[in-house]
């Protein structure tokens, strides 16, 4: 649903816009910065980069680097390499080694504009999980104020989603209603993403044909529902630390700040 003070100026938009697919039908990238909080008391963050690739009837949005990842690591020999990749990070870093190929955001999301679905595969630890949300969950609130970004008008947009109070931007120019990770919408592509507590950030880089869109490359999972899966999640999150602790004789902190561990949804408890 959106909720809009200022319809006449997105109409206009709209109507004038010119549209960076000359058919509807092709299918173009949009590669986002996604920046997430990994400690909420010392506010360290972590990065990474989502591809949506997408038309006007379906998306498909992962992280390059967990693709990378999984490709290399499913290739011939691809194993061994990611093992001697993996030591001699391990040898020069420690246990900050950070520059062997690594996984960062696990969810592969699928939006069908037809079905008004969203398939969400998520993973936690090596098991895989599935699920499907409406696509019309959201309640835009669309306020009179426009900012260029990356060359293109934008609007602001707010909502409260799963527990999270979003302010994004979009662009009638790109009217393509999707954006990174489940946000969409809106009468265009979403540029900017923030929650108001700045723990989780998107940032539109590139736009793009795209003549190969990547395939779900992740083996179905084992079905569940949305809440039930985010709960799992935070659990294990939670107890990693004491995990790592007993295996390897260490002792690692934990803090009581769990914003981050609850993640984008953390309307499940």
């Amino acid at each position: 649903m959106i909720r809009s003070i200022s319809l006449i100026t997105i109409i206009l938009s709209l109507s004038m816009m010119p549209l960076c697919a000359q058919n509807r039908k092709d299918t173009y990238r949009a590669v986002y910065n996604f920046e997430y909080t990994k400690d909420s008391v010392n506010m360290v963050k972590s990065k990474d980069v989502l591809f949506l690739e997408l038309n006007s009837d379906r998306s498909f949005c992962y992280s390059y680097y967990t693709y990378q990842t999984d490709s290399l690591r499913t290739s011939p020999n691809g194993q061994e390499v990611w093992n001697q990749m993996f030591r001699a990070s391990l040898a020069k870093d420690g246990t900050s080694a950070i520059s062997f190929p690594h996984k960062r955001s696990t969810f592969t999301i699928v939006k069908n504009h037809k079905s008004r679905e969203i398939k969400i595969k998520d993973v936690i630890d090596v098991d895989i999980y599935e699920y499907t949300i409406p696509l019309d969950e959201f309640d835009w609130q669309i306020q009179d104020s426009t900012e260029i970004i990356l060359g293109y008008t934008c609007i602001l947009a707010t909502t409260s989603y799963h527990g999270r109070q979003w302010e994004v931007w979009f662009t009638p120019d790109i009217p393509l209603s999707d954006g990174p990770w489940q946000l969409c919408g809106l009468p265009g592509l979403i540029i900017k993403a923030r929650d108001i507590d700045d723990l989780f950030n998107f940032n539109l880089s590139e736009f793009r044909l795209c003549n190969n869109p990547i395939k779900d490359w992740i083996d179905k999972g084992r079905g569940t529902t949305r809440k039930e899966f985010l709960k799992l999640k935070y659990k294990y999150l939670k107890n990693i630390p004491t995990m790592f602790n007993a295996e390897f004789d260490t002792n690692i902190s934990t803090n009581t700040d769990t914003r981050y561990l609850k993640g984008l949804e953390p309307d499940f408890e």
